[in-house]
């Protein structure tokens, strides 16, 4: 019933959503304020109906109904509230009614807001996306027709040649598939809102163009519709930020970006987004560049639907990491990603005779002239991105199975660019503030040149840099942070408001300071016979047993319990042991690594990096394990820690083969080879057996139904087994009695198995009247100790605070540009 009522409620959205599309469509032909009024009415029940299907999916995940699809692939029973609730768009339908719920708020706002003549063509082209965006979650089907993917789905009808399901069709598991492990961060949890709440607003700047050229109204649209850009790429950004963090505390790679096309889904309609800024600014001083204006507001959206096609319709699904599982939305989407390409651009080309032209072409050192400029700076680093992302689709016209370009593709490609760029802000904001010429300009840059050249050099000294690249390439940076520092120092004298674009560009000075230093610049954090090992290894010292040259250094961190070792002269680090206690996920150990200052002067600190099994991947026989690193975060360096490496890891993969192996038949049965140990221990005594502590704290009481008839005296022992380096233990209640049989007293004692361990298992079989001490038999339990290690990846990375400092910078700016823009709108 709920499964038919949600399908009811997105396709009654649909229908609404295609009714207003119609209404809007007619109120901006022909300016009928009835088909407004009646539009409006229709979008708000297309979002009524649309708030009701999201209330049903988010009760049927809360309550655990895994007979839905949606429920069974991305959630389990012992998931917490806060990553139920983040499962609802955790999959890709509802990751659309997220984004569809944003887009009709945003509506709402638009009805409000927006002025004649564009009120109609703006709104009729926002329903009109949204039409496309709940056919992706309809779920329609006629005959092998189907419309979209719905997240109503039964198990039955998403995998109907399932074996388990045609022999039983109405079967429901018992727990569900649970959430992507990696995607369990608190992180994760405001990315996408926030992510699709940009996605959302970049759709206002497309429908005011749109709304521009059909209603041949070319310049006054810019204004209305900046506050939007500069609102969805603010949103945009933070997405960005959070993402990037994300990947710094929950992967191993130890970076913040990595170039994925999820990652570059939202970059590159940042920077479209921000090209088109720069142009509206331009357009709106001095009435020029409309057809940059319009272009840039097309592309920004175009790229969404892009980039949305090539993570959701799984064709990049060999490429990324991250590229979603195809549900057979893949003509959908190339449908929305063609007809939104083909209708802007299309009228943009019918207009383009239309549209203003600049009498007079602007002066090199004109404010318009190198705000356009770094417009085009910006969408020619867009376009490298795109590029790249599309090169495995690119590919496929020449070789069977292209590869995605190496990360250095990227680097390579947009890095001169952003050295030109960033040196466009400065001349930009120059200029913007100021009609200069060449001479009167050189005099205003020659002490911000002057310092710039000063805070290089000194960063060169400081910094050991010796390739020329990076020199030019902190100039630019420099002379970005200063320069239009200098411009900022101006404007807060005059009007504080007028800071939101400079500041912005200082915060790109500022991370492209931070982007060099953190990652040129990380430093493998070893211990003194390790950096001896990779300094003969680089004079070529070391062969192996066959006699041939090593040439891998070793970059881990080799830490017995409770030993301390000096790292890099600095730290003294020790592995003070793990636990399995309150843990997120079944299985996850959590180490405690101290860090404490080398000369005994300073504050100590502890990192705590986790390791958990990847359930989703794993089998009995073979452990597929991920990690967490733990990062101490400080002002001018982090340091950054994964376990590589432990013995409970390397304890559990052989425990899983053996147990694989029995599966199999091919293990040894022989009595023999289990070990026995007979130990005496008193009361409240702690004893070492194996790598194990035993600890003896009392008797407890036996409960009568649990003795045989006859017993005469029944006591159980309360025992505790604790796993050295661990703080993890195992209580354990071995049972002794005595009863009678035929006259004679006879002894019941039961071995009872160790959880955990397989053939292990203790057995109370005597006790000692005179001190009360318990003699103990234990089977499967090692006699001989295995030291516990961890194997771990330590870095220290500087300046990442640098990184992090330019984005809020940037997001800073932007805010204020809001706020600025917004109000003088509002007026």
């Amino acid at each position: 019933m709920i499964g038919f009522l949600g399908d009811l409620f997105v396709n009654a959205a649909l229908v609404s959503a295609i009714l207003a599309a119609i209404g809007y469509f007619i109120y901006a032909r022909n300016d009928t304020y009835k088909h407004f009024k009646i539009s409006n009415w229709l979008f708000g029940l297309q979002g009524f109906f649309l708030l009701i299907a999201s209330g049903l999916l988010l009760y049927i995940i809360l309550t655990h109904q895994f007979n839905f699809y949606y429920v069974y692939n991305y959630t389990s029973s012992d998931l917490q509230l806060k990553y139920l609730i983040s499962a609802f768009w955790g999959g890709q339908e509802g990751s659309f009614m997220l984004w569809i719920l944003f887009s009709i708020m945003i509506g709402l706002g638009l009805m409000k807001w927006t002025d004649e003549p564009y009120r109609g063509p703006v709104l009729f082209f926002l329903t009109l996306t949204q039409i496309f965006l709940l056919s992706m979650v309809s779920g329609i089907s006629i005959g092998d027709f189907q419309l979209g993917a719905s997240p109503f789905r039964s198990l039955a009808e998403a995998m109907p040649n399932a074996p388990f399901l045609q022999s039983n069709p109405d079967f429901v598991p018992q727990d569900g598939k649970g959430l992507n492990d990696l995607l369990k961060s608190p992180w994760m949890m405001i990315h996408p809102p926030i992510l699709f709440t940009g996605f959302a607003m970049m759709t206002v700047p497309y429908c005011f163009a749109m709304a521009a050229l059909w209603k041949r109204k070319y310049n006054e649209w810019v204004g209305p519709a900046l506050p939007w850009t500069l609102g969805a790429n603010v949103a945009l950004l933070t997405a960005i930020f959070l993402g990037g963090y994300w990947a710094y505390v929950t992967l191993s790679f130890g970076g913040y970006w990595a170039w994925d096309p999820v990652e570059n889904a939202s970059f590159v309609p940042w920077l479209l987004g921000t090209a088109g800024i720069h142009t509206m600014i331009i357009q709106r001083k001095s009435s020029t560049s409309q057809k940059a204006s319009i272009i840039f507001a097309i592309l920004a959206y175009v790229a969404i639907v892009y980039e949305t096609f090539l993570t959701r319709s799984g064709i990049l699904a060999d490429s990324s990491v991250h590229s979603f599982v195809d549900l057979g939305l893949y003509n959908q989407l190339v449908v929305f990603m063609g007809a939104v390409t083909i209708i802007g651009l299309g009228l943009f080309f019918y207009r383009y005779k239309e549209l203003p032209s600049q009498e007079n072409e602007s002066k090199l050192l004109s404010r318009e002239f190198m705000t356009f400029a770094g417009a085009m700076m910006l969408f020619l680093i867009g376009l490298v991105i795109i590029l790249g992302t599309s090169s495995p689709i690119i590919g496929r016209l020449f070789v069977e199975n292209p590869t995605p370009p190496e990360v250095s593709f990227y680097n390579e490609w947009t890095m001169p660019l952003a050295i030109i760029a960033a040196i466009m802000t400065v001349l930009g904001q120059f200029l913007f503030w100021k009609r200069q010429d060449a001479e009167s300009l050189a005099a205003d840059l020659l002490w911000p040149v002057a310092i710039s050249c000063v805070a290089t050099l000194a960063t060169i000294i400081i910094g050991d840099v010796r390739d020329i690249y990076y020199m030019v390439y902190l100039l630019a940076a420099w002379f970005a942070v200063i320069g239009n520092s200098v411009i900022i120092y101006r404007l807060v004298r005059q009007k504080p408001l007028l800071i939101g674009g400079t500041l912005s560009h200082v915060g790109f000075g500022v991370l492209l300071l931070g982007i060099l230093a953190s990652s040129a610049y990380n430093e493998m954090l070893l211990d003194d016979s390790v950096k001896k090992y990779n300094a003969a290894i680089e004079r070529g010292e070391v062969t192996d047993e066959q006699g041939f040259q090593k040439t891998q250094k070793v970059n881990f961190l080799e830490l017995k319990l409770n030993k301390p070792k000096v790292v890099d002269d600095r730290y003294k680090v020790t592995y003070e042991g793990y636990t399995l206690k309150n843990q997120e996920r079944p299985g996850q150990q959590e180490y405690r690594i101290k860090f404490e200052p080398a000369d005994g002067e300073g504050e100590q600190f502890v990192l705590n990096p986790q390791v958990y099994p990847m359930l989703s991947s794993s089998s009995q026989s073979d452990i597929q394990w991920s990690v967490d690193p733990d990062v101490r975060t400080g002002l001018m360096s982090d340091i950054y820690l994964y376990v590589a490496g432990s013995s409970f890891v390397e304890r559990r993969n052989e425990e899983a083969k053996e147990a694989a192996e029995k599966r199999r038949g091919n293990a040894s049965t022989k009595e023999d080879s289990v070990q026995v140990q007979e130990v005496s221990i008193a009361r409240g005594e702690t004893i070492k057996v194996g790598e194990f502590d035993l600890s003896f704290d009392d008797y407890v009481e036996v409960e009568n139904q649990q003795l045989k008839d006859s017993t005469i005296v029944a006591i159980r022992a309360n025992l505790e087994l604790t796993q050295r380096g661990s703080d993890s233990s195992v209580p354990l209640r071995p049972l002794f009695s005595i009863y009678v049989q035929d006259g004679e007293n006879w002894t019941y004692a039961p071995p009872i198995s160790i959880p955990g361990y397989e053939d292990a298992s203790i057995q109370f079989t005597s006790v000692d009247p005179s001190n009360g001490g318990i003699d103990l038999k234990i089977r499967g339990i090692d006699t001989q100790v295995e030291e516990q290690w961890v194997l771990l990846v330590a870095e220290e990375k500087p300046f990442i605070s640098v990184v992090w400092l330019g984005t809020f910078l940037l997001m800073a700016g932007f805010s204020i540009s809001i706020f600025r823009h917004w109000d003088r709108e509002r007026k």
